[in-house]
């Protein structure tokens, strides 16, 4: 049986990974006050969060603003053990997501990449591993809700010192302003300047995501829309919708494609009834996310082919 402080320390734990989604470089003290909680406890369970891997906080940048503008969604059958075919998968860098999922296909990826040619390329190394049977694929023609919510803007409003920044960031969302200055050649008051524009001009987001392997608490669902009429303005309404994390326009099978999550599975489910019976709404297909094999979106090589451009 367990204990009831087992219980007061899960749910802890929950209630910080919930700040750090809001804001990853919140402070301890902060942190400790939202939370009615000491601040020794709060860094005690923060350092062990983050020290054992089961959450990392990163910066998070909308892909095209970085130069990744070639993006797709894989579903994948196999003829292997599925952890197995996934461990192969995972280990390509063009790939910052993969999911082992219910439904028709047990496991899906996520293609980030520079231009169609390498989304080619990229599609054709995952049906090359071994245990792939058979692959399902959606071309992204519009990014409209990324993880953490990023804004696009234009790669030319990025500097070098931007993109450096970004690239530590990246890696480690919580990293000091002395760390980010010494990492980037500046001094700690210029990077803090730099980070909060870039913060505040909703070019960077810092949040927290759950450690590859580590259960998420409450549920996660993939969707697939069918529609009728135009898909800016359905995919505007479900992007509001509470619990949405995730939303693409999409060629192929689907019109639109998202993520819902919710703590409690009859949430998720009233939120997709709303999408259900929104007019233009043909079908609504889903899938519950099972396990996060891999999910990093640290995007180093496209960081050094801008600095190459701007050079």
């Amino acid at each position: 049986m367990t204990s009831p402080v087992t219980f007061a320390v899960q749910d802890l734990d929950a209630r910080i990974l919930e700040e750090l989604r809001l804001d990853g470089r919140i402070g301890r003290n902060e942190l400790a006050a939202k939370l009615e909680v000491s601040r020794p406890t709060v860094s005690k369970r923060l350092n062990a969060m983050l020290e054992s891997g089961r959450v990392r906080v990163v910066g998070i940048v909308h892909p095209s603003t970085i130069g990744l503008d070639a993006l797709g969604h894989v579903a994948i059958a196999v003829d292997q053990p599925v952890r197995q075919v996934a461990a192969r998968i995972a280990a390509l860098h063009d790939v910052p997501y993969v999911s082992l999922t219910s439904g028709g296909y047990p496991l899906i990826a996520e293609i980030r990449t520079a231009g169609a040619a390498r989304l080619a390329s990229s599609l054709e190394r995952i049906r090359s591993i071994d245990g792939v049977r058979e692959t399902n694929t959606l071309v992204y023609s519009d990014l409209i809700v990324d993880i953490g919510r990023p804004d696009k803007v234009p790669a030319t409003r990025l500097d070098h010192l931007d993109v450096r920044l970004l690239g530590v960031l990246q890696d480690d969302g919580r990293a000091s302003y002395t760390e980010l200055a010494e990492a980037t050649g500046t001094s700690p008051g210029t990077a803090r300047l730099r980070v909060k524009r870039l913060i505040d001009d909703g070019v960077l987001r810092i949040g927290a995501l759950v450690g590859a392997g580590q259960h998420e608490s409450g549920v996660a669902v993939g969707f697939g829309i069918r529609a009728t009429g135009r898909m800016s303005d359905l995919s505007s309404t479900i992007a509001e919708i509470p619990g949405v994390r995730f939303l693409a326009s999409t060629i192929g099978r689907f019109d639109l494609l998202g993520t819902v999550h919710a703590t409690r599975l009859e949430d998720v489910v009233a939120s997709l009834d709303t999408v259900r019976a929104l007019r233009s709404v043909l079908d609504v297909d889903s899938w519950v996310h099972l396990h996060t094999v891999k999910e990093r979106y640290n995007n180093v090589p496209a960081l050094s082919t801008i600095r190459e451009e701007q050079s």
